[in-house]
């Protein structure tokens, strides 16, 4: 039997990464939601949207809005230290801890994480333990999230993308927009959509790295006036919403940069809706959506529309 008294063993997972602590701390924590392994360790399955560190939380949300917390940051100390309660669909007063430590080691950082706290669980103490050792818990975790902390290589066009994201980012910044034309969007709705599109592309770059088939992106629910609602809402104001959408734009960015050549051609069938026509309906090389139309034409128009919302 086990009680509060016993102590049983932490789990305990290492990785070496090549990058200094303070770029260690930030993809583990900042982007998570570009490596965590949501179609094998998530609550929403198909449906997973994202996860990430909000509001000292950490949170799992579907592509509909739904969310799902995971635990509570106990300890947030960059670049040395983080530790969260851990209750993935569960009561936090059903909560182990993980603390993630960052240190610097030769020309990279050694990332050790410890899962502790079993003993509050009784006699499932060391049935609970189990679930996380062996193939396919933290081992696996962390070697998704050494998979971005240590990119594969340049990807063609990124700095084109990240260039489109920063002047999407600073039109919106700027502020000073006026209403819609009716039926329009207004500035909080362009810029919850392109999160939410974001988040899309994200889980398609997901699931390409799990090899996953029959794969598909779609743009209905991010052009949803109710989602996009929910996520004005949610944000609260414009400059929260911009720092949403830069966050969603950093994790795409960092999806898509770890997407070897192989896995950015493969292809994904798009469908594609413009004011409620279908203006796109077949497969297409993920990267050449993710990337190349997403820097050239999307962004752009959306640029374009913050800029005249201002006039």
């Amino acid at each position: 039997m086990t009680d509060l008294t016993t102590t049983v063993a932490p789990v305990v997972r290492a990785t070496w990464v090549r990058c200094d602590p303070q770029t260690a701390f930030e993809v583990f924590t900042r982007r998570i939601g570009a490596w965590w392994p949501l179609p094998t360790h998530g609550m929403f399955g198909e449906r997973a949207g994202g996860v990430g560190f909000e509001d000292g939380r950490l949170i799992e949300r579907s592509v509909t809005g739904e969310e799902c917390l995971w635990g509570e940051v106990l300890v947030w100390d960059p670049p040395e230290r983080l530790a969260f309660s851990w209750h993935p669909g569960g009561e936090p007063t059903e909560a182990s801890e993980v603390e993630v430590g960052f240190a610097a080691d030769g020309d990279g950082t050694r990332v050790v994480l410890e899962h502790r706290g079993w003993e509050r669980f009784g006699e499932s103490a060391l049935a609970r333990r189990r679930r996380y050792v062996g193939p396919g818990t933290w081992g696996a975790v962390l070697e998704h999230y050494a998979d971005v902390a240590e990119p594969a290589g340049q990807v063609d066009g990124l700095g084109a993308l990240e260039a489109a994201y920063d002047a999407f980012l600073a039109e919106a910044a700027r502020g000073g927009f006026g209403e819609p034309p009716a039926g329009e969007w207004d500035a909080a709705q362009v810029l919850a959509h392109v999160a939410l599109n974001d988040m899309a592309m994200t889980a398609v770059a997901h699931a390409i790295v799990h090899g996953k088939t029959d794969l598909r992106f779609e743009n209905v629910l991010c052009q949803d006036r109710a989602v996009l609602a929910a996520e004005v809402s949610r944000a609260g104001d414009l400059p929260g919403l911009v720092a949403h959408a830069r966050q969603a734009a950093d994790v795409a960015i960092a999806a898509v940069s770890r997407l070897d050549a192989d896995q950015r051609v493969t292809m994904v069938h798009c469908t594609l809706q413009h004011d409620g026509e279908v203006v796109l309906d077949q497969p297409m090389p993920w990267g050449e959506v993710a990337v190349t139309i997403q820097a050239a034409r999307h962004l752009p128009a959306h640029t374009g529309q913050l800029r005249d919302l201002r006039g």
